[in-house]
């Protein structure tokens, strides 16, 4: 099938077990697209929408795999990755903010720009998380560049292995090792703060930290996020904190 064929075919295009390579899907003129068991490969996204029309791209029952495909640039606030697999995709100025990744793989995938309210999971999670076809019990998470990226309200969880990956050097994101002994030892100096308004912020902070973390080891975070109650200055207290505890 030629690129022209696949992008203008009308009403709704069903693929399975297809290879598709060098398509510029970001301008298809489909109503909708079912693939399953498909790789893309090469495949262009840049500056698209990912509506109704692209949603059974990510959410397929048998998965598809995208390699060395461009998201730049791409809207993708309605559409949630599923259990889909993205080897070697960049995701440069890509609007992903929502995106509740439990079941989706990224290898040597590369982030650019700000990346916004998101969560990566090692580990399938939740409801479907039994289902998967082809079933597995870990999420490969490996090789992925976020050096050049702004991570606001954004987590790895679920035994992602923060080793594996490339971070920002700024110093607005801590790295930290053992995060649950650092949070048990955290706590006990954060009770002997004097400034009980800084003290009841600090110890909701911890809580917070505790459950978002209660699977992960190793952590990397942004030492002072919007939206969290604790004032910017409190969870900066924090971090240094725990930072320094072991």
């Amino acid at each position: 099938m030629s690129i022209a064929e696949l992008t203008s075919l009308p009403g709704l295009v069903l693929l399975q077990h297809a290879t598709i390579g060098d398509v510029d899907l970001s301008k298809a003129t489909f109503d909708r697209i079912a693939p399953s068991a498909c790789t893309f490969v090469r495949c262009d996204f840049r500056q698209a929408t990912l509506d109704r029309r692209l949603l059974p791209l990510f959410k397929a029952r048998q998965r598809n795999v995208f390699r060395e495909c461009r998201f730049d640039g791409a809207d993708l606030r309605s559409i949630d990755p599923g259990a889909s697999r993205f080897e070697r995709c960049v995701f440069d100025g890509a609007d992903m903010q929502g995106w509740n990744a439990v079941a989706a793989e990224f290898v040597e995938c590369h982030f650019a720009g700000r990346v916004w309210h998101a969560r990566f999971y090692g580990r399938p999670w939740g409801p479907t998380a039994t289902d998967l076809d082809p079933h597995r019990t870990v999420n490969e998470f490996r090789g992925n560049d976020f050096r050049d990226a702004e991570l606001v309200d954004v987590a790895f969880l679920m035994g992602i292995d923060i080793s594996k990956q490339r971070w920002p050097e700024s110093d607005d994101y801590v790295r930290l090792d053992r995060i649950h002994q650092r949070l048990t030892r955290g706590r006990a100096e954060i009770l002997r703060w004097k400034d009980l308004e800084a003290r009841g912020e600090a110890l909701e902070m911890v809580q917070a930290l505790s459950f978002l973390y209660m699977a992960q080891n190793d952590v990397v975070a942004r030492r002072s996020e919007p939206g969290v109650s604790a004032q910017p200055e409190v969870q900066r207290k924090v971090w240094s904190t725990l930072a320094g505890v072991l």
